[in-house]
């Protein structure tokens, strides 16, 4: 079905397609339960899902998810739980999951909330199991609108601008490879890449793919 069938049906603000970044961690992801934090309109946790993953999916938006247990219900994708959750409070189980996937969640909070979150977030991957995160960056264009219009609320944090979220955080130079330093680091990039959402010609992001050693 195309992106406009979809739309019309479902009302998906986002075309439903898979990130890049997810496309790329798929060989390096074994198992089957993997945990999609800020799953959104749930196209990431609906790849998986076609690849035989048993799929825990959390977000906080009421409308996302909506839209996501409906088309769910449609297709009968009974591989995949949907629960309304937000992604910093939510109790991460222990060793529970094979894959976590957080794509692009990261900037939609304070500096501070991605501080809270990490470590259980990390504990929740199984010895062995990969992480993929993505976040905006200390690279990105729209830092230097937010810095000339208002002070930050934290470091690289400022009120957001946008309906989506309400806070948008530029992830400093390096940080994400520091916060898994205790991973194995299979795939990392800071850089510019395309907006996968055409909204804006480039973003500066920060991506990873990392196992936590057994």
């Amino acid at each position: 079905m195309s992106y406009t069938a979809l739309q019309k049906r479902y009302g998906f603000e986002n075309p439903f397609k898979p990130d890049p970044l997810a496309i790329k961690a798929l060989p390096s992801c074994k198992g089957k339960q993997l945990l999609d934090v800020g799953c959104g309109e749930g196209a990431d946790s609906v790849y998986f899902a076609k690849q035989g993953f048993s799929i825990t999916a959390i977000d906080k938006n009421a409308g996302y998810l909506k839209r996501f247990r409906a088309y769910c219900r449609d297709r009968r994708l009974s591989s995949i739980s949907i629960k309304r959750n937000s992604v910093v409070d939510y109790r991460y189980p222990r060793n529970a999951y094979d894959v976590v996937l957080c794509l692009l969640v990261v900037c939609c909070m304070k500096r501070s909330e991605f501080e809270k979150m990490i470590a259980p977030l990390k504990r929740s991957v199984r010895l062995g199991g990969v992480v993929v995160m993505s976040s905006r960056n200390y690279l990105d264009p729209e830092l230097n609108e937010y810095q000339e219009s208002g002070k930050p609320v934290e470091p690289n944090t400022f009120r957001s601008k946008e309906d989506c979220c309400s806070f948008l955080y530029f992830m400093e130079q390096n940080r994400l490879r520091e916060t898994f330093d205790d991973f194995e680091i299979i795939y990392y990039f800071e850089g510019f890449v395309p907006c996968k959402y055409d909204e804006h010609p480039i973003h500066g992001d920060s991506h990873i793919i990392c196992k936590r050693k057994a």
